[in-house]
């Protein structure tokens, strides 16, 4: 097989969704919950729906024309997906097949696991419905893409929890650490990746939160804003005690975070790839750290 339909699948953030099933999993094993079966089952899901996401995304970029006029201008980062229709390296065929067949495996997972979690069907739609829509409609409404964006991530921790621990072991403890990284590797990275495509992308119709606040300092400023939030949320979860001492490690991402801020908030058009790649490494980290946090025996 041509090595382009692997790099199209597989595509490195991948890892964001199979971080947070982790989490989701490590917190179950915290409060005292665990099933080999359902944490594999789990992890295989939310993998396989970002794959359908990522590659239903691409295909519809690809129809529209944006990904061609941006590899055109060689410009950004494609609006979070990647250039090989429109540089002819792969078929758009073969991506459609792609989406629709990796979001059937995912269909299939859910069903079986709702036979004996039923509570995640709401979980279940919202992210069939985000699949579907978020490419023709969703990136079209002023801001919704990463609130969107951050809510699935978000659920995608919730509903490994739920499946691994049952819906009677939810605690509002699990928001201190679910909604950070949520944020950071859903919203904030999809934010961070729009910026540099932001004028294209407006003229092909998309209203995402980059376009919508129009100068580099108010960019900047909505950066830091979600991200202070995020470790906000961080500190009290661990002042509270929600969240086990070695989460204090997550901390580690303030200076990544002033670094992108800066960045973002002059302009400095010619390291957009440093700052996404400094932003999503953190923010992977920071969830792993999480995870292990919950995990470890300290």
């Amino acid at each position: 097989m041509n090595r382009y339909y692997i790099i199209e699948m597989f595509e490195p953030t991948l890892l964001y969704g199979l971080a947070l099933a982790v989490l989701g999993v490590a917190a179950a094993y915290y409060y005292g919950h665990f099933s080999p079966l359902y944490a594999i089952l789990v992890i295989i899901g939310a993998v396989l729906a970002q794959v359908s996401v990522n590659v239903i995304s691409d295909y519809f970029d690809y129809r529209s024309g944006l990904d061609m006029e941006l590899v055109k201008r060689k410009a950004g980062e494609l609006s979070g997906g990647s250039s090989l229709i429109a540089e002819g390296r792969i078929k758009p065929e073969f991506t459609l097949a792609t989406g629709l067949a990796t979001l059937a495996g995912a269909a299939v997972i859910g069903f079986y696991l709702l036979l004996t979690h039923t509570y995640i069907l709401p979980i279940m739609v919202v992210a069939a419905l985000s699949i579907f829509l978020y490419a023709r409609y969703v990136k079209r409404v002023p801001y919704l893409s990463e609130l969107l964006c951050s809510a699935n991530y978000i659920l995608i921790s919730f509903g490994s929890f739920i499946v691994m621990a049952g819906i009677a072991s939810l605690t509002p403890a699990l928001l201190f650490a679910f909604v950070p990284a949520g944020i950071m590797l859903g919203g904030n990275a999809l934010f961070v990746n729009s910026v540099p495509d932001r004028k294209v992308d407006r003229r092909y119709g998309a209203r995402h939160t980059a376009i919508m606040l129009r100068t580099d300092k108010n960019i900047g400023l909505y950066y830091l804003a979600t991200q202070s939030l995020a470790f906000a949320l961080l500190a009290i979860g661990i002042a509270a005690g929600f969240l086990p001492l070695l989460s204090l490690a997550c901390f580690f991402a303030v200076p990544v975070t002033y670094y992108v801020f800066r960045g973002l908030y002059n302009g400095d058009s010619k390291r957009y790839g440093a700052y996404l790649g400094a932003h999503t490494a953190a923010s992977f980290v920071l969830a792993i750290i999480l995870s292990v946090s919950y995990v470890a025996i300290i």
